[in-house]
């Protein structure tokens, strides 16, 4: 809660004496110095006092304070005026006032004295016909009425029966972002169009006499940049010296900063500066209170203008506050009665009580798409906006403020991931894989330093004479709670985070130990470890350093390693990855293209990598298994084949699980092969076992 300002009790000598000197001024300014009226307006600043001192704050208490105003002395036209100045220039200091908030509390209570001497003079004297040429009326009441509509602080207009709206009293003309009225324009331009046809019923009601003289109601105007503004409208009938009805008069009171939250005090804190909107604080308290019983469910739709950066970059920062000024505005006309906040830098929410369940949610978020897609003109240009939104919506008996919020953030995330001007919904089942995953994750590192991670190696084999001539390593995780994982797990989610450096370099040490290890036992027959390289890894700095780290570490001659990359490790940053390429191969180091026949190679293309073999996508293979072979697949692989021997390179065929298929690759001149048909991948102890250097002859 906001702290109340720092006021005087009144019986403390040193600030009452303070409240009688202020008084004793103000007396002199507007009433005279008659010992009475210092007396009656000493009352009137110990009110005030009470008034700001209060919690929760209520500025409206203040109106029976400027009531009381113009009965404490002669209606002057400079009554209102001059006591408007002098409090705000000395009450801070003689009620003891402090900071930002008690300046915040006396301008909003002083508003509100206004309204009340306004009030109170409407009810002293019938207001005649005024327009913007009207001539100056005579008398005291009158004069005082005319300095109030052009230099006081309430909203006056004044519109004929007919339903032109003729003139803006100055604070009116301000609120709407109006220099001037410069024409007669009809009322139904300045009310929200979900709010016209009421409106517009009820002028027509009161002009025809079934009101009486004087309706009242809350209501929406619209300026003409789009802002929309919460208001408490008093409309009076003005009567010609017969009776006669001639015009209206409006009192117009803005309530757009505490309209929708009226039971908490405002302040800078938990309003945005820019938009004048509800910031993400003020947005949290909103669903706290409407969780903790004032509604039954609640949806939130949760919004970011897509690639807002670029206008910033293009226009300048300024016409960017101009944008999101003009996209609050237009919010708010398209959200009606739900609470609209800026939550962010270009992010805003509009939240939605009691929606009759997620669809009702989805309607508000397409209405919004919708109003977006009208482009803004900002900076003399015109911008066409899209945004992303996040859908969600809950009961608030069995959900919190907190999940509420985060289920359309991440619905939010999913429609930036699919590229933008979209809403999506939040699904409870996407999210718990997604949640799993991410968890998953968060115990990668940990899992490589309590060494729950281990290799299996499955066997490349020489479709000539079946002989291991190397082994491709396969990472798999052993986790503490939900068993062995295969990379199709934690690969993905780790190259998107860069875990996948770690991890790769673990792998490498691991596999090439274990490669020094087999050539220990066998010499120059032992086979050579085939290892993956992701492309986060290949553009990493150091990689090639730390390779040759590696190598240098288990003493394992560099033509006994095999790096295997993709067309997308290389597509990544083709110069840097070339760059790596170039020198691995210089080194002495054998690298093998993977999953060739999937990407988008050209034979020029293909020609620039530095690799030593191509390793046929299993895709390919898959259709060589039955009797009859697919035609398509085997005039596929024999293209393939030949297309890699006319660049001198070797070809390994994955997914081979048949003898049909080993010979009909053997036929078709492929060199190596690997798969279930020679065996399943296991530890390195298998590769070098007895009857495992000739497989299936």
């Amino acid at each position: 809660m906001i702290a109340a300002c720092s006021l005087p009790e009144p019986d403390h000598p040193g600030p009452d004496a303070a409240v009688a000197a202020l008084a004793a001024r103000w007396a002199e300014v507007v009433i005279g110095a008659a010992p009475a009226g210092v007396a009656r307006l000493t009352t009137l600043l110990r009110r005030l006092a009470a008034v700001l001192r209060a919690e929760p704050f209520w500025p409206l208490a203040a109106r029976e304070i400027g009531r009381e105003l113009l009965a404490a002395g002669p209606a002057t036209p400079d009554v209102l005026p001059a006591s408007l100045g002098l409090l705000r220039v000395a009450a801070p200091d003689a009620l003891d006032l402090v900071g930002v908030e008690g300046r915040r509390r006396l301008d909003a209570a002083l508003d509100e004295l206004a309204a009340g001497f306004a009030g109170a003079l409407r009810q002293q004297t019938r207001i005649r016909a005024a327009t913007s040429d009207v001539p100056e009326p005579a008398g005291d009441a009158e004069a005082l009425y005319r300095s109030v509509y052009l230099q006081g602080p309430a909203g006056l207009a004044i519109a004929g029966l007919d339903g032109q709206v003729h003139d803006l009293n100055p604070v009116l003309c301000r609120m709407f972002g109006l220099a001037t009225l410069d024409q007669p324009r009809p009322l139904s331009d300045f009310v929200h169009p979900d709010d016209r046809p009421a409106v517009l019923a009820r002028y027509r009601s009161l002009v025809s006499g079934e009101l009486g003289d004087e309706t009242r109601l809350d209501m929406r105007l619209v300026r003409p940049d789009g802002l929309v503004l919460w208001t408490h409208v008093i409309a009076s009938l003005v009567h010609d010296g017969t009776g006669a009805p001639t015009h209206v008069i409006a009192v117009v009171e803005n309530l757009s900063d505490r309209y929708r939250l009226p039971t908490e005090p405002q302040s800078a804190a938990s309003t945005d500066q820019l938009t004048r909107l509800p910031n993400r604080a003020r947005t949290e308290q909103w669903l706290q209170r409407s969780f903790a019983g004032r509604a039954a469910r609640m949806g939130f739709c949760a919004l970011d203008i897509d690639r807002f950066a670029d206008v910033n970059d293009a226009l300048g920062h300024q016409a960017g506050d101009q944008l999101l000024l003009a996209v609050a505005a237009r919010l708010q006309m398209v959200a009606g009665e739900h609470l609209v906040t800026r939550t962010g830098g270009d992010e805003f929410a509009v939240v939605v009580t009691d929606p009759d369940g997620v669809c009702a949610v989805s309607h508000v978020a397409d209405r919004v798409l919708a109003a977006l897609a009208t482009p803004f003109v900002v900076a003399g240009h015109a911008l066409t906006v899209s945004a992303s939104i996040g859908v969600a919506a809950a009961p608030t008996d069995d959900s919190c403020p907190a999940e509420l919020m985060r289920a359309a953030d991440v619905a939010l995330s999913w429609a930036k991931a699919k590229g933008g001007g979209r809403r999506v919904v939040f699904d409870p089942e996407r999210d718990a894989g997604e949640s799993a995953r991410f968890a998953l994750l968060a115990g990668l590192r940990a899992g490589i330093d309590r060494s729950e991670f281990r290799l299996v190696y499955q066997p490349l084999i020489r479709l000539a004479d079946r002989a291991t001539v190397g082994a491709e390593a396969l990472v798999r995780w052993q986790h503490p709670t939900q068993g062995l994982l295969g990379p199709g797990r934690f690969i993905e989610p780790a190259e998107r985070t860069g875990a996948i450096v770690a991890l790769g370099r673990w792998v490498l040490e691991q596999a090439c130990r274990q490669a020094a290890t087999w050539r220990a036992e066998l010499g120059d027959a032992a086979p050579y470890v085939s290892v993956n390289v992701s492309p986060v890894q290949l553009c990493e700095p150091g990689w090639v350093r730390l390779v040759a780290s590696v190598l240098a570490d288990t003493g394992l001659p560099a033509d006994r390693l095999q790096l295997e990359i993709t067309e997308q490790a290389v597509l990544a940053d083709e110069t840097v990855a070339l760059d790596a390429l170039t020198a691995l191969r210089e080194a002495g180091v054998r690298l093998a293209l993977d999953d060739f026949g999937t990407g988008y190679s050209s034979l020029a293309w293909l020609r620039r990598l530095p690799v030593h073999a191509l390793k046929i996508d299993g895709s390919f293979i898959d259709g060589l298994r039955h009797v009859e072979p697919d035609a398509v697949d085997a005039s596929i692989v024999r293209a393939l084949v030949q297309l890699a021997h006319a660049l001198d390179l070797e070809v390994t065929a994955e997914w081979v699980e048949s003898e049909v298929q080993a010979r009909r690759l053997a036929e078709l001149g492929c060199d190596l092969a690997q798969g279930r048909w020679f065996g399943d991948a296991g530890p390195g102890e298998w590769v070098t076992a007895p009857g495992r250097r000739s497989i299936r002859t």
